[in-house]
């Protein structure tokens, strides 16, 4: 049976609208605002925002924090990778391919991990992400090793290539987007009360007849998807991919956007990724202090909204209007 069938018309359709009209807004910008650098700038928030999308799904959805996103993000990176350059598949279908070679990995892994809970799931994943970044270090053979992998093709379909950035900014908001309304209308789905649920008592809700584990499971692996989708898009936009790509350091920094832009937020998580791109392309000029400037901000933000920039934006919102009416 479908998911849709366990979300209200009304939610698919307020979802479907308010995606429509935010994808709309986008794709109007270069119209608007002309081809200049910051569609650069735009196509890497529409690629980061999905990792951060997904573990927004996994944390925020279902409390289960895990540290092992950048790690998706690399395999979704190299898979696909491996498959457009070493064997000579078109980069839509190596993308696709990459996924189920990441859902594979995340089924395996989430069985076993999944079944720790707080600090010590923490801990799991993120040695999981060391295994799979000293995997790409040393098979060389495979990965190119600490030189990474050049020549990556460019997106592209019916033997045509995306050739600039404004091509390639049609071709993936609209992929981020349609993942975005999927994440919402998932979450408005019984699957995501139930995954809620697990979030506020994980025993209540198996006392209740609900295989939390199966939903553990299944969201970890939507999840996972999601970063190895960003990883495969950044692959084919880029051209290269190294053992930066997805380490250690880049699934602290998604976590740093949802604590931005607010765990429980699929919008937030695109809030927090423009903020994040915007501090590190304005922070370049303070090298040396970038990482104590994104650490004051990350602090600053988390003392005036201890929920996130944008449920805290919405919260005084809803207190300034209350408080007039009043």
């Amino acid at each position: 049976m479908s998911i849709l069938t366990f979300i209200k018309q009304d939610a698919v359709h307020l979802n479907t609208a308010r995606v429509a009209l935010f994808l709309t807004a986008i794709l109007l910008v270069p119209v608007v605002f002309g081809i200049g650098y910051y569609l650069n700038m735009m196509i890497f928030i529409a690629i980061l925002s999905l990792p951060a999308m997904g573990l927004s799904l996994l944390s925020g959805l279902s409390g289960q924090l895990a540290i092992s996103h950048g790690a998706f993000f690399a395999i979704g990176a190299y898979a696909s990778a491996i498959l457009s350059t070493n064997i000579g598949i078109n980069p839509v279908l190596s993308t696709l391919l990459a996924q189920m070679i990441v859902a594979l990995v995340a089924a395996a892994i989430g069985a076993v991990v999944l079944r720790l809970r707080s600090h010590y799931l923490a801990i799991a994943t993120l040695s999981f992400a060391i295994i799979v970044e000293l995997v790409i270090k040393e098979w060389s053979g495979l990965t190119g090793g600490m030189q990474g992998m050049l020549n990556i093709p460019a997106m592209g379909a019916l033997g045509r290539e995306a050739t600039s950035d404004i091509q390639y900014y049609y071709i993936y908001w609209p992929i981020t987007a349609l993942l975005l309304l999927f994440a919402l209308n998932l979450s408005s789905s019984r699957i995501g009360r139930a995954l809620r649920a697990i979030r506020e008592g994980e025993p209540i809700v198996d006392s209740l007849g609900i295989q939390a584990a199966e939903y553990k499971i299944g969201i970890y692996i939507i999840s996972s998807v999601f970063a190895g989708v960003g990883g495969a898009l950044y692959a084919h936009f880029v051209g290269f991919v190294t053992p930066a790509t997805g380490s250690i350091m880049f699934a602290i920094e998604i976590i740093m956007v949802l604590a931005l832009g607010g765990f429980d937020r699929l919008w937030g998580a695109l809030v927090g990724v423009v903020l994040i791109t915007l501090l590190n392309e304005y922070a370049l000029g303070f090298a040396d202090y970038k990482k104590i400037i994104l650490g004051v901000t990350l602090i600053a933000v988390m003392l005036v909204f201890p929920r996130g920039l944008l449920p805290g934006l919405i919260d005084l919102a809803r207190s300034n209007k209350y408080g007039r009416t009043a």
